[in-house]
């Protein structure tokens, strides 16, 4: 079951038109929410990120935020979910208007692979903080999940993106931090990334005071002790490799400190 402006529909029963510019030339943005115990979190930072995206690229709201807030209560009774997510989705439909879609997302986030801890590999990356596009949530992410296929089939996790100064911009589905010397840094989003919810939601940990915002090299990378990336499903997932450099999940207590607060700010926002 989906909703379709506002309309619970059975997914097939749904009906986008193809002529409009959301279906043409992917104007539209999203935001993907984690379910947990029945109830979405961060929808209050999800709802100001999507509107801010939407804007950025000249597409008005789809909703109020109130009503946004309902939809998203209805679609996860719905489909009776208890551990998951949605999507949110607002783009431009045939006749110049907002239309939005929420629907089930699931993830496949595991206990055994946090155990785990995620395995990365790099990719080059050229004139991403000149790119508009690059530091919001839209429909235009084709690069993206390119990046991400190819990292599954080579057998990682994970793909980052590396510019042509070496620094670590971001994952294909994440934002990264490495912790050097007790300080966990990530890039700053000027430099062409996208700033997730779990990322502002990290850097605002107040039971985390060693952290920086600024560049994040490869070579800091290879230097560090402990490296995590992050994003709204996941939340804060470690790191166990980056291509051939390895790290130790066992022994990465600033990551599980910093993994424990998150979680304790998800149940409450």
């Amino acid at each position: 079951m989906i909703f379709l402006n506002g309309k619970l529909l059975a997914a097939g029963a749904a009906n986008v038109s193809p002529f409009g510019d959301g279906f043409q030339f992917g104007a539209g943005v999203f935001t993907t929410i984690r379910v947990s115990a029945g109830r979405a979190e961060f929808l209050g930072e999800h709802f100001e990120r999507l509107s801010g995206d939407a804007r950025a690229i000249g597409l008005a709201a789809g909703t109020t935020e109130v009503q946004w807030r309902e939809r998203c209560a209805a679609c996860i009774a719905a489909n009776r979910i208890e551990e998951g997510g949605l999507k949110a989705i607002w783009f431009a439909d045939g006749e110049g208007r907002t239309s939005e879609i929420i629907s089930q997302r699931p993830h496949s986030y595991r206990a055994d692979t946090y155990a785990r801890g995620f395995r990365l590999t790099a990719r080059n990356c050229a004139g991403r903080a000149t790119r508009d596009l690059a530091r919001h949530k839209t429909l235009n992410c084709l690069e993206h999940v390119q990046a991400k296929r190819a990292a599954l089939a080579a057998g990682f996790d994970e793909a980052v993106w590396i510019d042509e100064r070496g620094v670590a911009l971001e994952g294909a589905t994440t934002n990264i931090f490495a912790v050097v010397r007790g300080e966990a840094i990530t890039t700053v989003e000027t430099a062409g990334l996208l700033p997730g919810i779990a990322r502002r939601v990290v850097l605002g940990l107040a039971s985390v005071p060693a952290m920086r915002v600024g560049e994040l090299t490869r070579e800091m990378i290879a230097e560090a002790d402990e490296v995590f990336v992050t994003n709204a499903l996941m939340g804060v997932m470690p790191v166990c490799a980056l291509d051939g450099r390895s790290y130790d999940v066992g022994n990465n207590p600033i990551t599980r400190a910093i993994a424990a607060a998150f979680f304790e700010q998800a149940k409450t926002r």
